[in-house]
């Protein structure tokens, strides 16, 4: 019997693994604005489910007080008259038969739970709801926002996101899951940030029940957090605030000797901390940081300019193209308003049921891995999908002149909370790996805005300082690849976090094979 307890035990800790694995590859809610939605159905359901418990409840409460009422006022009447009431057969008889029954059944009423059916009905809808998994991203993706941005933590909770003011804040629970998890991650100081807010949240607001979060609890997380950012001082003033309130607290009195016992020695609890850069709080803004931040001074070169492109193809002559240059070295345009709202409709439609965690392919495992350098969800499309991707590729051609014979399919992204991809490039130097010895390398890539973004989300090259903002309708197109062939490092770029909005793209990468007759200077 205990070996097949231990069987059960195992197989049910296998399937929850298997359904974190697969919630990270497939699920992976907060990488998608898209993929959220279906999240607000299901909370709409569990909000429905708890009010039919709420009604149930109700009845039940409503069962006994009538009963209350009625139980009451045969009581009151015997204790007026108790020797006249209890002299009469009839009323000594109803008192031992209600003593002797009736209170065994509301014993057993008592004891008959309410909500065994909507408990139940939250526990089948868990399968669907986001994993432990799901909530460290979102937290990955909040603390990236902030870093990414400069933001401070107390404007976050208050949603003052980068100077506007939106109508949402975060509880004390929300800004506990921070600081949990950014400890766990090793990021003192973030958690440390993210604490504090919870205590200052806590003193001006009470969680209701079943949300119950002990001040002390937080305080000695926040001691110990402090400890390890080797701040002993500050660490044991927050233990004799909570002794205050709890002054006999053992658990408070040790930890308050614990940290006496540090500062006389002088020994440090400091921890080692991660090598990202992300986890100096003091750290100056990184280049990438910059141009997410709109830091990049203005191009003063005269070359750049705005005209109506009718040359790249015959079609132009007919249907001219509205092109901005933005970099000569390397070559970079944009074009303005080649997506109509139809089509970008059609294009968002077309993608949802199909999006995907996205991936990178990492050539030393030799296969596409989900990273936490790429968040968002994508769907892949060939060229003669319908008549939309065939229109698609026509005016990439327009816009390119390029011959997309060999070339990727269409790649449609939706980014959700947070939303990123950090510094790449879109070649694979193909003199290194033979992938792509058939069609060879990305020569160019055409990435198209489906979207605003209300705030961030921009793509960025910091090596040339550009900033690229997202515009409904828009698409730019660059070089990765030199006159002779070569990688063209200046081509490194990312996209920046989504701050506020839902971004979509759609992108195509353009292989060099079949350009031989428009760009002959091609690497032999």
């Amino acid at each position: 019997m205990a070996s097949f307890k231990w069987l059960i035990s195992l197989m049910l800790l296998t399937c929850q693994v298997l359904r974190q694995v697969h919630s990270v590859e497939e699920a992976s809610h907060c990488t998608s604005v898209a993929g959220m939605v279906k999240l607000l159905e299901l909370e709409d359901q569990l909000i429905q489910n708890l009010e039919d418990y709420a009604d149930e409840l109700e009845k039940k409460l409503d069962t006994v007080r009538r009963s209350i009422d009625s139980l009451r006022l045969e009581n009151q009447k015997a204790r007026s008259t108790t020797v006249d009431y209890l002299s009469n057969p009839l009323n000594s008889f109803s008192l031992i038969r209600r003593m002797n029954r009736d209170w065994l059944i509301w014993q057993l009423y008592m004891e008959d739970q309410v909500g065994l059916t909507q408990a139940d009905k939250i526990q089948s809808l868990r399968e669907e709801m986001p994993t432990s998994t799901d909530v460290e991203e979102a937290v990955s993706a909040l603390d990236r926002i902030q870093v990414t941005y400069g933001l401070k933590v107390e404007d976050i909770a208050k949603g003052l996101l980068n100077g506007n003011q939106y109508p949402v804040s975060l509880t004390a629970l929300d800004s506990y899951a921070m600081a949990q998890i950014l400890f766990d991650q090793g990021r003192l100081y973030g958690a440390s940030r993210w604490i504090y807010q919870t205590l200052t949240w806590m003193e001006n607001f009470k969680l209701a029940e079943p949300f119950l979060l002990a001040k002390d609890e937080v305080r000695t997380f926040y001691a110990e957090t402090l400890l390890k950012l080797n701040q002993k001082a500050d660490a044991l003033k927050v233990v004799n605030i909570a002794l205050t309130d709890k002054p006999h607290d053992i658990k408070l009195l040790v930890k308050k000797m614990e940290i006496e016992a540090l500062i006389r020695t002088g020994t440090s609890n400091q921890q080692p901390q991660p090598t990202n850069p992300l986890s100096n709080p003091n750290s100056h803004p990184t280049l990438y940081e910059m141009g997410c931040r709109g830091m990049y001074p203005p191009s003063t070169d005269s070359k750049l300019l705005c005209r109506y492109n009718s040359t790249t193809t015959p079609f132009l002559t007919l249907a001219p193209l509205k092109m901005e240059v933005v970099g000569l070295n390397p070559y970079m345009v944009i074009y303005h308003d080649v997506l109509s709202t139809a089509e970008i409709e059609e294009m968002k439609e077309m993608a949802t049921p199909s999006l995907k965690r996205a991936t990178v392919f990492k050539a030393s495992e030799g296969k596409n891995t989900v990273v936490k350098t790429r968040t968002s969800k994508v769907a892949w499309f060939p060229d003669s999908y319908n008549s939309l991707t065939l229109r698609l590729n026509a005016r990439i051609n327009d816009m390119t002149g390029f011959d997309l014979s060999g070339s990727e399919m269409l790649q449609l992204m939706n980014y959700g909370l947070g939303g990123h991809y950090d510094r790449h490039y879109d070649f694979f130097n193909t003199t290194q790996q033979n992938s792509s010895a058939l069609t060879g390398d990305r020569i160019a890539t055409v990435l198209f805005y489906m979207s605003d973004v209300e705030q961030g989300g921009a793509t960025v090259f910091p090596t040339i300082h550009k900033t690229v903002y997202p515009q409904r309708g828009s698409a730019i197109m660059w070089y990765n690849l030199k006159d002779d062939g070569e990688p063209d490092e200046l081509t490194l770029h990312a996209a920046c976090p989504v701050l506020v909005g839902s971004k979509w793209v759609c992108n195509k990468w353009i292989r060099e094979r079949a350009q031989f007759r428009s760009r002959p200077c091609l690497k032999k």
